[in-house]
């Protein structure tokens, strides 16, 4: 993928539906992710991976606490 092709991604989630995901799973992910943050997995990209998410910004962030600020604003319910 070049990255015209991953810019193009990009805008077009912008506009799609956010998934949905409950207090709950995402509480379990937090104490999950001590294994991956172990691991040196961002905090945004694991979140994306446990949930199939494709967020490019999201899997990009180095900010663990920005991370978490877009997680609860954007996927949860």
């Amino acid at each position: 993928m070049n990255c015209f092709s991953s810019m193009v991604n990009t805008l077009e989630n912008l506009n799609s539906p956010r998934y949905k995901i409950s207090k709950f799973d995402y509480e379990i992910f937090c104490k999950e992710y001590i294994f991956e943050h172990l691991r040196g997995v961002k905090f945004g990209k694991a979140f994306c991976k446990k949930f199939n998410i494709n967020d490019t910004v999201l899997k990009c962030l180095f900010d663990e606490d920005l991370a978490k600020e877009l997680i609860e604003e954007q996927y949860l319910e």
